[in-house]
């Protein structure tokens, strides 16, 4: 007796297994969803090159037990100044890094840990900028035997973006960052987006190579810095030689020199004799806020004696002393040490009186509250960013042996001013 031959139905039994393979695909993906790990497909701000889950890995492993309060920030040049305290007028009076440490952990390559050591309150001189390379940071302050990882009180997203100088064709773009948000699915659709993952604004310095440099990093301020209508438009003036004039040509050495060494220098007049003022909307003050320089150079001379170098009362100097030293060794204008000083200070003993460096400084300096003509600089008046301002009174005019010895070195002046910035800056002579 022979076997019936069976007939499959492959019509149906086709169909039946994608169904029974779909069905088992919807389980499997069911439980590993239910079970498996929540980071898989996360819409998160994520660091470097890592993935979401990656960067929730990192983030989750930052010692964050010590948690410490910054009320305020601010940038003097390279330095980025945090304050535990609203920054003040009286800096004595301000809640300071002074005598604390800085730690940048970089959390992209765990090998890259930047010290600012014992810190002071120089303006000029807390977290430098320039010494940091590409790497997302988070930031934590050493009181003692104490780490304690930093917080903002409110969420930065304004006014927290520097671009370094030029330093041999390369600028970084730093971006300090505090959001408390910033690892949560904001814009997620899910039912349960990933949200909490910071408890607090924790500040985060991001470093990246600027693919583009909007920006200018060295003005050049020449005399007179005009306050006031109907005065000399080229200031003191002894036969044919005038005081703007000399200056400015000082200038043209400098900025040709300091552009051969590839960085972006901006000279605020147009002209020795321009018509321009000082202060106010369209002054050489406004330009030079606006030109983003990190740094100013104001050139002067004297009628009366007082001459040299001079900075900013609460900053350290390093720039102008490293000016001066050149000036000093390589010329016979400043015979001595005395030809370099802080700024004379008003009554409250901060407040620097030399309106060219003090105006400059943006909140850092209290510009655009002093004087009835300062406050026309409504765009210096609590601005974050602060210009280091050196000022160098070359000569007293009034002195034919100074105006003479000035016509004999005042190319060496004008090579010794850009070996100072260069030393400053770090960059090879």
């Amino acid at each position: 007796m022979f076997d019936k031959k069976v007939r499959i139905k492959w019509n149906v039994v086709i169909p039946l297994g994608l169904s029974v393979i779909l069905v088992l695909y919807l389980l499997i993906s069911l439980i590993a969803g239910l079970f498996g790990p929540k980071t898989g497909n996360l819409d998160i701000y994520t660091i470097g090159n890592f993935n979401a889950k990656k960067t929730l890995d990192i983030i989750n492993n930052e010692d964050r037990s010590q948690p410490i309060l910054i009320k305020d920030y601010n940038f003097y040049g390279e330095s980025l100044n945090l304050y535990f305290e609203s920054y003040g007028d009286d800096i004595t009076k301000s809640n300071t890094l002074n005598g604390k440490s800085v730690i940048l952990k970089d959390l992209i390559n765990s090998n890259n840990v930047v010290t600012f050591a014992d810190l002071t309150k120089d303006v000029d001189n807390q977290i430098n900028l320039n010494k940091l390379t590409p790497g997302f940071y988070s930031l934590y302050i050493v009181d003692g035997d104490v780490t304690f990882r930093a917080y903002y009180q409110s969420v930065l997203s304004v006014n927290n973006t520097l671009y370094t100088v030029s330093r041999y064709g390369k600028n970084y773009k730093i971006e300090v960052i505090a959001d408390k948000h910033l690892f949560d699915e904001i814009n997620s659709e899910k039912k349960k987006p990933l949200t909490d993952v910071l408890d607090q604004n924790y500040i985060y310095i991001k470093v990246t190579v600027a693919e583009e440099y909007p920006q200018y990093d060295i003005a050049l301020s020449t005399s007179p810095a005009l306050t006031m209508s109907g005065i000399s438009l080229v200031g003191e003036q002894v036969g044919d030689f005038i005081e703007a004039q000399q200056v400015y040509e000082l200038a043209l050495k400098v900025k040709s020199e300091l552009e051969a060494k590839g960085l972006r220098v901006l000279i605020l007049k147009d002209e020795y004799g321009q018509d321009i003022q000082f202060y106010g909307k369209g002054g050489t003050l406004e330009k030079a806020y606006k030109s983003g320089a990190k740094y100013m150079i104001h050139l002067d001379m004297d009628f009366y004696g007082k001459t040299g170098i001079m900075y900013a009362n609460r900053s350290s100097g390093r720039m102008a002393k490293a000016i001066f030293n050149y000036i000093s060794t390589e010329t016979d204008i400043y015979p001595n040490e005395k030809y370099l000083s802080k700024c004379d200070v008003d009554t409250n003993g901060v407040t620097d009186l030399q309106y060219e460096i003090r105006e400059a400084g943006g909140v850092v300096l209290s510009a655009g509250v002093y004087s009835e003509s300062s406050q026309k600089n409504t765009f210096a008046y609590n601005n974050k960013y602060g210009i280091d301002t050196t000022q160098i009174v070359t000569i007293n005019m009034s002195d034919s042996k100074a105006r003479s010895l000035w016509s004999q070195q005042k190319d060496k002046v004008a090579s010794a001013i850009v070996k100072g910035i260069l030393e400053y800056l770090q960059i090879a002579n």
